[in-house]
C-alpha cells in the first residue's frame, strides 16, 4: 500500500465530522463546563476502537462452526453491536461524571453523538485501508458515508436522547436503556447487511427486503434524530425562559423570591 493510498484512506474522517458539524450548528452556546470536552470524548472513543477490535476478533472465535442463521445473528448483535456500542457507552459513562456531566439536554445529546462519531471515524479509516482498488474504495466510501456513519450517529443519538430525557425530565429509559436500544439498532442494521451477502440467490425477495431495511435504518433514523434534537432544544429554551423570569422576579423591588 502506497503513501497515496494511506492519505486517501484518511478521507474517511470527512463523513463523521460533517455530521458532527451539522449537529453542533443547532446549538453553539451549550452551557457545559468545558465545551471542548466533547472532543475529548470523541478522541477516547476513537482510541477505544483498538481494544474493541481485538475483543471482536476474540468473540468471533467463539462462533466458529456455528450454523446459519445463528452465526449471522451472533455476529451482528453480539460481536458488532454489543461490543462496539458498549465501548462507546463506557467512554461516555466514564468521561461525563461529576462536574463533567452535561448541564443541558442538548449537551447530553451532543456528548453521545461525539462518542459515536469518534468510533465511526477510526472504523471508517480502517475500512478504507482494506480496499483493493479505487473502484472498491469509491463504492465503500459512498456506502459508509450514506449508511454506516449515519447508523452510528442514530445509535448514539438515540442513547443521548434517552439519557437526556431521564436526567432532566425523569424519563423512564435512561443511559442503560439507551444502550440496549443502540445495540438493537446497530445489530438489526448489521444483520440485514450480512443477510444480503449470505442468503441464497433464490431468496431474491428476502435480499431486497434486507437491503431496504438496511437503507431505512440510517436514513429514517437521521430524520428522527432531527426531531429529537429539536425537542431537546425547545425544552432547554423553555428552561432558560423560566430561569430568566425567576431571576427578574427575585431582583425586582418588593418582590418575593421564587421557590427553588
Amino acid at each position: 500500500m502506497t503513501i497515496y493510498d494511506r492519505l486517501l484512506a484518511l478521507t474517511g474522517v470527512i463523513p463523521p465530522f460533517v455530521l458532527l458539524v451539522f449537529a453542533e450548528r443547532f446549538e453553539r452556546r451549550v452551557r457545559e463546563p468545558f465545551v471542548e470536552w466533547r472532543y475529548r470524548i470523541l478522541a477516547a472513543a476513537g482510541l477505544a476502537s483498538i481494544p474493541i477490535a481485538w475483543l471482536e476478533r476474540g468473540a468471533a472465535l467463539l462462533i466458529d462452526g456455528a450454523s446459519e442463521p445463528l452465526y449471522t445473528l451472533f455476529e451482528a448483535f453480539i460481536i458488532a453491536a454489543t461490543i462496539e456500542e458498549s465501548g462507546k457507552f463506557g467512554c461516555l459513562l466514564l468521561l461525563t461524571r461529576g462536574a463533567l456531566a452535561p448541564r443541558t439536554r442538548y449537551g447530553a445529546f451532543l456528548y453521545a453523538l461525539h462518542a459515536s462519531m469518534g468510533f465511526a471515524l477510526v472504523e471508517n479509516v480502517i475500512a478504507m485501508l482494506k480496499t483493493p482498488d479505487l473502484v472498491a474504495f469509491s463504492t465503500r466510501w459512498i456506502l459508509r458515508a450514506y449508511m454506516t456513519v449515519p447508523m452510528h450517529l442514530v445509535a448514539g443519538g438515540v442513547l443521548g436522547y434517552l439519557w437526556a430525557r431521564r436526567k432532566f425530565d425523569g424519563g423512564r429509559i435512561g443511559l442503560w436503556g439507551g444502550l440496549g436500544v443502540a445495540i438493537l439498532i446497530h445489530g438489526t442494521y448489521d444483520a440485514a447487511l450480512l443477510a444480503v451477502e449470505r442468503l441464497p440467490d433464490a431468496a431474491e425477495t428476502a435480499q431486497i427486503a434486507c437491503v431496504a431495511g438496511a437503507m431505512a435504518i440510517p436514513l429514517l433514523g437521521v430524520v428522527a434524530l432531527r426531531m429529537c434534537a429539536g425537542h431537546l432544544r425547545t425544552r432547554d429554551w423553555r428552561d432558560d425562559v423560566a430561569a430568566g423570569a425567576r431571576g427578574r422576579r427575585m431582583t425586582s423591588p418588593g418582590s418575593v423570591p421564587a421557590p427553588p
